[in-house]
């Protein structure tokens, strides 16, 4: 009985780190959240005379290691991250003292 419950608790320790890891990068394998690479985002950088496609790696920390990890993506990925996070920021900040009407019915 001991022993089925060891080899339990050993299974569930196999699949549940890799069941967060899968999840916890968005779905990319690279730990880069989902962005969309417009080409008037490609142009802009073009603009400012940097390549657009260039690879740049990263090292970021990751929530619940202390192991960092390389990050690596073009120029435009990581602008069009950074801007969706300030989007996203920006869209929290403006709705967060907004309250729906009173007299509105339901």
């Amino acid at each position: 009985m001991k022993s089925l419950a060891l080899s339990a608790g050993l299974l569930a320790m196999a699949i549940v780190p890799s069941a967060c890891t899968a999840t916890s990068s968005g779905g990319s394998s690279s730990g880069m959240q989902m962005v969309s690479v417009s080409p008037a985002l490609k142009a802009e950088i073009r603009g400012r005379g940097l390549d657009p496609d260039e690879e740049i790696c990263k090292r970021e920390e990751q929530m619940g290691s202390t192991i960092p990890r390389n990050i690596c993506a073009t120029r435009a990925e990581w602008e069009a991250k950074s801007r969706a996070s300030k989007d996203g920021t920006r869209d929290i900040q403006n709705n967060a003292l907004r309250t729906r009407d009173p007299n509105a019915g339901g």
